[in-house]
């Protein structure tokens, strides 16, 4: 059962049972669509609700009821929810959306198709709540809509998708072509990408993002029909066209348009030639057609190659990226769409500590990249922060440099724009009430890898937006709640991952007819964590450390992989969350953060185990014994606590 539940909330007594003769009024289809997938019953022999009616309004009389029974003063949020159960289930908001979050809500709470009598009431603490990721593979078409019903389950509201070369373009097939030769050359093996970014080349590269739908790209009828599937679970789908920065896409088969000639993989366009703007249009055409959106993320973080050619070389940095983004500007405003941008290079005194100047200050550069203490200096970035006064007010701000200083945000706000943080990582972010209190319209969490269930989760995604939701949902969450949302979202992820295998009665002595087995186990073994992002991937022969051998009476065997960060881990990893050193922002340990969801990490004493369950690979034969078989080149232990059955 989810251990999610509204902000206020008052059990008033016993209820009745939600089943299939329950009457769903409501106008929404998903709505009804996800009472059948929570597999409500047809009937059974106790007291059922006739009627579960979602009303478009919240009544004043329930206004007031909410407020006397919570001791508060009303909020009156577009997206906040009121769930009154006595005779019938009436569920009341102001929108579609709150009333889809209701819903969610009321079957986060069931059980076993009971539900209590009740009043609850909910709402967000910021109107902004999203995350950001790649287009999908086809073969993973169907994860991409697991994992959106799973942002919906957390009641994300936003979800932004890079486009890049990942998306067919009917007017320039040749970016597409370029797009999978290109990350097939990169993809050659893990890491690549990090030596052609940091270590070949005298000048500063942009990272490469070749799991971008896997190397290959979608069809527009493929993407329109994904972009489909969240605007009807009420999701503002936005997509991300990079532009000036990020566009090696655009540049492998238009390299005459590229600002640095001399580079083999150009990522920059040239922004005084109009051949650039015609055919960054004509992307953004298709784009717009396909998605209908009301904003479009244009990119623009991370430009190092500027004023390097013929045309450029004598303009004004800050004059460059202002005009390139008003460009852009002026033509989505007139098809109705508003801007947004990563907002690093508008910026002035960022540092990152053995990195040097960052963001829009002027960037000495060295080669390797960013080895300011033992590197070649190899030439100078021009600063481009006075650009943040030549820009549209309106146009909309992603702030991910929050990590290096608290008050940078204030940059932005001084000047009246809006800001959602990017690259957010809840579980780091500190002060978080303080900082909304300001203005800030809320957070999108990035994940720039493959969108895989395993890759999300190692990379702390599946962790972060648990984690995120019990700051976006709770006005009183603040710093000293962490312990308690930890072990709140390992048990959430754990409970989403495995949901009713949880409530069965499982016994170590079963030995037939066993559906699932669980393992408690933990391991010496240790890597250095690792986020598998830009080119670098995961490797077996580093992570697998071993495997269970299960040997059933007929002779028969199978092996289930022990694999560390997926589903074991070191048993003296750290639960402690400490304030950084040099940063404004907590550090966690992140391998206990890598393996929830597939794992359940128990504090046992001194040391963690962790409980993974998996699928027994036959379930109609005997099971005789289970062993282990480390691999010996690792030179580690795996403790095995014990093994139930299912």
């Amino acid at each position: 059962m989810s251990d999610i539940r509204p902000q206020y909330i008052k059990i008033k007594g016993n209820g009745k049972y939600v089943t299939g003769n329950t009457e769903i009024r409501c106008s929404i289809p998903i709505v009804k669509e996800m009472f059948k997938q929570a597999s409500v019953g047809a009937c059974c022999s106790k007291a059922e609700f006739s009627k579960i009616s979602f009303m478009s309004d919240i009544p004043k009389n329930i206004e007031e009821e909410v407020t006397k029974e919570f001791n508060l003063s009303f909020v009156d949020n577009e997206e906040a929810f009121v769930i009154d159960i006595d005779g019938d289930i009436n569920i009341y908001s102001r929108s579609d959306r709150g009333l889809f979050y209701g819903c969610i809500t009321l079957l986060q709470m069931m059980k076993d198709q009971y539900l209590d009598r009740m009043l609850a009431f909910d709402y967000p603490s910021c109107p902004e709540r999203g995350v950001k990721v790649y287009l999908p593979s086809e073969r993973n078409i169907e994860y991409f809509k697991q994992f959106v019903d799973m942002i919906c389950y957390f009641k994300y509201n936003t979800i932004m998708i890079e486009v890049g070369g990942a998306m067919e373009y009917k007017r320039h097939p040749e970016i597409n072509s370029g797009w999978i030769e290109y990350c097939k050359e990169m993809s050659e093996y893990s890491g690549k990408t990090t030596k052609i970014q940091d270590h070949t080349y005298k000048w500063y590269k942009n990272s490469i993002h070749v799991e971008n739908g896997e190397g290959s790209f979608l069809s527009q009828s493929r993407v329109r029909e994904l972009v489909e599937y969240c605007r009807e679970r009420m999701l503002e789908v936005i997509p991300e066209v990079p532009s000036l920065s990020h566009c090696d896409y655009l540049l492998l088969n238009h390299r005459e348009i590229a600002e640095r000639q001399n580079d083999p993989y150009p990522d920059t366009y040239c922004p005084s030639n109009p051949k650039s703007y015609a055919l960054l249009f004509d992307i953004l055409d298709e784009v717009i057609e396909v998605f209908k959106p009301s904003v479009i993320n244009i990119g623009h973080d991370e430009y190092y190659s500027i004023g390097i050619c013929e045309n450029c070389k004598d303009r004004k940095a800050e004059d460059i990226f202002a005009e390139d983004i008003r460009k852009i500007h002026d033509y989505l405003s007139k098809r109705g769409i508003r801007t947004m941008i990563w907002g690093d290079k508008l910026l002035k005194d960022v540092y990152v500590k053995d990195a040097g100047p960052f963001g829009g200050a002027e960037i000495k550069m060295y080669h390797p990249a960013w080895h300011i203490n033992d590197g070649e200096y190899v030439g100078m970035i021009p600063a481009t922060y006075k650009a943040i006064d030549l820009i549209p007010a309106d146009v909309k701000i992603l702030h991910w440099n929050w990590g290096l200083g608290e008050k940078l945000e204030d940059q932005f706000l001084e000047r009246g724009m809006e800001i959602t943080y990017g690259n957010f990582e809840g579980y780091e972010f500190p002060g978080w009430s303080e900082h909304i209190q300001k203005g800030i319209k809320g957070a999108i969490i990035s994940n720039w890898s493959t969108l895989n269930e395993i890759i999300l989760q190692r990379n702390g995604i599946l962790f972060g937006i648990a984690y995120a939701y019990f700051m976006f949902w709770n006005d009183k969450y603040n710093d000293s709640m962490f312990q308690e949302v930890r072990d709140r979202v390992l048990s959430e992820l754990f409970n989403y991952k495995y949901g009713n295998i949880l409530d069965l009665d499982m016994t170590e002595d079963r030995k037939e007819q066993v559906e699932f087995i669980e393992f408690l186990h933990a391991t010496d073994y240790n890597v250095a964590y690792k986020s598998f992002v830009d080119g670098v991937f995961t490797e077996s022969d580093i992570y697998t450390i071993g495997q269970y051998v299960i040997r059933y009476d007929d002779g028969t065997k199978a092996v289930v992989p022990i694999v560390y960060g997926e589903n074991i881990s070191s048993r003296d990893v750290s639960w402690d969350r400490k304030r950084s050193e040099f940063e404004p922002v907590y550090k966690i340990d992140r391998h206990l953060a890598e393996v929830s969801m597939t794992t359940l990490p128990v504090k046992m004493g001194e040391d963690t185990y962790y409980r993974f369950i998996c699928r027994n690979p036959y379930p109609k034969k005997r099971i005789d014994t289970i062993s282990i078989e480390c691999d010996e080149s690792k030179k580690c232990n795996i403790y095995l606590k014990s093994i139930k059955y299912l």
